[in-house]
């Protein structure tokens, strides 16, 4: 396992790291992956100074990564799972450059490998609806309490939004509004799913003044947000 959700300044704070996961899991089971090394502690800061504004280069050092413990550790685990967070990115405006890592780490996984991403809603709330959709989209399962995980296709995107829609402008509207958006601009719904940025675009022409639109994107974003954050009904 590769973690990279921390600020490890030092040997003694990784160690305090481990000393968590043993506090929440106290089972013998993680002790002896620990002290086995099978979980590595990267720093997250580190990989930012490192990489920079280069996706490739993030995306390289992750694989690079899991290349060389899964050499090291010899075929005595099943495979490599990543835990990663986008902080530091959202620190230095550049979460375009982490969401655009992540679109491309999924094509070039090495075998038996997954990644975890991990985001804070007070990231979440400062991202514009096409890269909250985006977010859906690259991510092929959103993790709920207990572990519990379930993936959303492009049409239960869709139905967020048209609910984040009608309870922003009355019961209805969003059918109007993909219909305007098809009969307008000739574009159908698929495009919320493949071109996002084109969509939030088409739905701002569609609004009528700049109230109206903050508040239409404010009530799907909403919607998007609370099925992103961890919550107990999942199913």
């Amino acid at each position: 396992m590769l973690y990279g959700a921390e600020l490890i300044a030092n040997e003694s704070v990784q160690e305090k790291v481990f000393e968590d996961i043993t506090n929440v899991n106290p089972t013998e089971k993680v002790r002896s992956c620990i002290s086995n090394g099978f979980l590595t502690v990267v720093n997250r800061d580190s990989i930012y100074e490192e990489c920079g504004a280069d996706y490739r280069s993030i995306v390289n050092f992750w694989n690079s990564n899991v290349n060389r413990i899964q050499k090291q550790l010899d075929g005595k685990t099943k495979g490599t799972m990543i835990f990663r967070a986008p902080d530091s990115y959202f620190k230095h405006d550049k979460h375009d450059i982490f969401m655009m890592f992540e679109e491309e780490i999924g094509k070039t996984f090495p075998t038996k490998s997954s990644m975890i991403c991990w985001y804070k809603e007070e990231w979440l709330n400062s991202l514009s609806l096409a890269s909250l959709i985006k977010i859906l989209i690259t991510h092929s399962y959103v993790v709920h309490n207990d572990w519990k995980y379930k993936a959303r296709n492009g049409n239960e995107i869709i139905s967020l939004i048209s609910k984040g829609i009608d309870k922003s402008l009355g019961e209805g509207s969003a059918t109007l509004l993909f219909h305007a958006m098809k009969t307008i601009h000739k574009l159908n719904q698929d495009v919320v799913a493949s071109r996002p940025i084109i969509f939030e675009s088409i739905l701002k022409r569609l609004l009528d003044n700049d109230q109206q639109v903050n508040q239409v994107m404010d009530s799907i974003s909403k919607q998007i947000i609370e099925k992103i954050v961890f919550c107990k009904e999942v199913f």
